[in-house]
């Protein structure tokens, strides 16, 4: 049972997820942070779901009874949306079967991630539409809890990309975040909803695949080139479809 307390984000073995009920942590799983900053350990698509199957059962101990939405771009994205991934492994025996000067052997198979990128500005501000305060404490003792258990990173889910994300003004003269809003257009979320949790309190909506492109031209690491490459094959199929 949940007992009655003064919200203090201070107590090591307390935590306040709503409103004035405090929900006991048990030892074990109270954070210590004793964790790497960064995260080297390399996620499959399978790990990888099974981390944020992990996380999202953390959220109703945080978040109370709310459904989370996240958006999400990177490679994470990549793994996890079923016909880039399908892409991904198309190109891959495409390369196999092509000779050895192919251009497509230059292209490197995304595998794995290291991370999952979301944007927490606008996240923090919809939380707070719904009366939850606290949100980034919140959502970052669960990313911490998750890499205590799995023995990853603290950054293994991050939104250091939000200090270099555009923002506009809206018609209204409100500033707004123009990814995070065309990632929540009802289409987007149709097409591009990437994970859903098996306690359906978690869903990762990627950006639009013009955002992701801009994104990774922007950035252009090892699997910036495949990845922009699968990006552009999926719209052009979905145009002919």
């Amino acid at each position: 049972m949940a007992a009655v307390a003064v919200e203090n984000w201070r107590q090591p073995h307390h935590f306040a997820p709503m409103g004035s009920h405090f929900y006991p942590v048990h030892p074990q799983l109270t954070p210590d942070f004793n964790i790497p900053p960064h995260n080297e350990r390399e996620m499959s698509r399978d790990f990888l779901i099974t981390v944020l199957n992990f996380f999202a059962s953390l959220l109703p101990l945080y978040f109370g009874n709310h459904q989370l939405r996240l958006v999400v771009h990177g490679g994470a994205c990549m793994l996890l949306h079923p016909s880039l991934a399908q892409l991904a492994n198309d190109q891959h025996y495409l390369a196999a079967s092509s000779p050895a000067n192919s251009p497509h052997n230059v292209l490197p198979r995304r595998t794995s991630t290291r991370d999952v990128d979301y944007i927490r500005r606008m996240f923090v501000a919809d939380c707070k539409d719904m009366g939850i305060n606290n949100v980034t404490e919140r959502i970052k003792h669960c990313i911490w809890l998750t890499a205590q258990h799995f023995e990853l990173g603290a950054d293994w889910m991050n939104s250091d990309a939000d200090v270099a994300l555009p923002m506009s003004v809206g018609a209204d003269g409100e500033t707004c975040d123009p990814i995070y809003r065309a990632a929540l257009d009802p289409n987007n979320i149709h097409r591009f909803t990437v994970f859903t949790s098996s306690n359906h309190k978690l869903t990762l909506v990627s950006v639009p695949p013009v955002w992701s492109v801009i994104l990774k031209l922007v950035r252009y690491t090892k699997h910036d080139p495949g990845d922009i490459c699968i990006l552009l094959r999926q719209v052009v199929a979905r145009s002919k479809a």
